[in-house]
């Protein structure tokens, strides 16, 4: 079969960087089928500590095989919004790309690759990786790939387009990422490290270099729905996700008439706290929902976000839905 090949999860030949790094991935087992759409696709089956799941390893793309674009290297895991956006551009642009599953969101820190804070000061994902340069930090690395792979751009044609475009995304910096990294320990991630080795989690913050991210974490894991830091992380999401709404009401995307890198940005928001069973919060919200509707509709979401699955779904529908009622009032206040 003739084909580009999309390099995904772990593939032949591919030298992970630590046996850390590997242990994620224990037990998996490559299984192999044919799409619908004559894609010959390969998946890596996941048993490990309590959770099986699916995702994609390496897809074969009937097309012309691109030699002159570098193969990129990717560190991420699954349900990371800051991945699943860079994973997105990537798939959206059609580019190669390896994978490196580094995963330490459920507190354990010996996930992290040897000298992975070479890559990455604050030691978190996503990294990318071309021709030997990393680039951290997924707002960057989403501007290094429109940079480095112009084309198909994402970026709209008109400076005051683009503006609009950089506006949406610096409210990820803003605000929105640090609240909805408080939305998921509040509600979720709290019961996912009470439930692990208490030395473990120790080393986990002890090594944690963000000092925002580990204050606010020890607050919400003491205090969980009680934390005083919960009703600003709400209310940054409905304010967001209203503006969206209005900005959406008078063109299709939110930097206007192109969707760009705003759109890929901003996505994974909305399907995170889909996946918290938040999505009755803004169903008056129809703007926002019908453009969500079209991006999940995009095949590159559906390779990107979709497919890499979520190895915490049945802690956050549980836990998520417990919430609810006490999201919501903070939500209508």
């Amino acid at each position: 079969m003739s084909g580009r090949h999309r390099i995904r999860s772990g593939f032949p030949g591919v030298r992970q960087p630590s046996d850390r790094c590997r242990e994620v991935q224990a037990g998996a087992r490559p299984l192999e089928r044919l799409d619908p759409g004559g894609e010959s696709r390969r998946e890596l089956h996941f048993q490990a500590t309590g959770f099986e799941f699916s995702v994609p390893w390496a897809t074969l793309v009937r097309g012309d095989i691109q030699g002159n674009r570098s193969v990129l290297t990717l560190y991420h895991y699954d349900r990371s919004t800051a991945a699943q956006r860079v994973r997105l551009l990537l798939e959206e642009k059609e580019l190669q790309w390896k994978s490196m599953i580094v995963d330490t969101a459920r507190g354990d820190v010996d996930q992290l690759p040897q000298d992975y804070h070479r890559l990455n000061p604050k030691g978190l994902v996503p990294v990318i990786v071309n021709e030997g340069a990393g680039i951290a930090e997924s707002l960057v690395i989403l501007e290094y790939l429109e940079d480095a792979f112009p084309e198909p751009s994402f970026r709209p044609q008109s400076p005051e387009a683009r503006a609009r475009m950089r506006l949406w995304m610096r409210k990820i910096d803003d605000g929105v990422h640090v609240a909805s990294r408080t939305i998921g320990v509040c509600l979720v991630n709290r019961h996912i490290y009470k439930a692990k080795d208490a030395d473990k989690i120790e080393k986990y913050y002890a090594q944690m270099r963000d000092q925002v991210r580990r204050t606010n974490d020890q607050i919400n894991i003491a205090s969980g729905l009680d934390s005083p830091l919960l009703p600003d992380a709400v209310a940054t999401f409905r304010l967001l996700f209203e503006e969206m709404d209005g900005a959406l009401s008078q063109s299709p995307w939110l930097a206007g008439e192109t969707y760009s890198l705003a759109d890929i940005a901003l996505v994974v928001y909305v399907r995170r706290m889909e996946s918290f069973m938040m999505a009755p919060l803004w169903h008056n919200l129809d703007h926002l929902n019908e453009w969500y509707e079209r991006i999940a509709a995009r095949p590159a979401y559906e390779r990107a976000v979709v497919s890499w699955g979520d190895v915490t779904e049945r802690e956050r529908k549980e836990h998520g839905t417990a919430a609810f009622p006490q999201i919501a009032e903070l939500w209508n206040v």
